[in-house]
């Protein structure tokens, strides 16, 4: 499973993914645009890509 070697992979925004968890566990998520993000998480120093976990409204990676 996963992406053949030298394939591209669609990561733009509204794309989903799958996300590794803290704990282990994989849950779905959207990848947001920077006008999906508040105030706070545009100051936030966290690098990387800001997605949303689906089913979740109080959380996001």
């Amino acid at each position: 499973m996963g992406i053949p070697e030298g394939e591209a992979v669609d990561c733009g925004v509204g794309t989903i993914v799958w996300v590794r968890r803290r704990n282990g566990s994989w849950w779905p998520g959207r990848i947001l645009g920077q006008d999906e993000l508040s105030a706070t998480h545009l100051m936030s120093p966290r690098s990387g890509t800001p997605v949303k976990l689906l089913g979740r409204e109080d959380a996001s990676v």
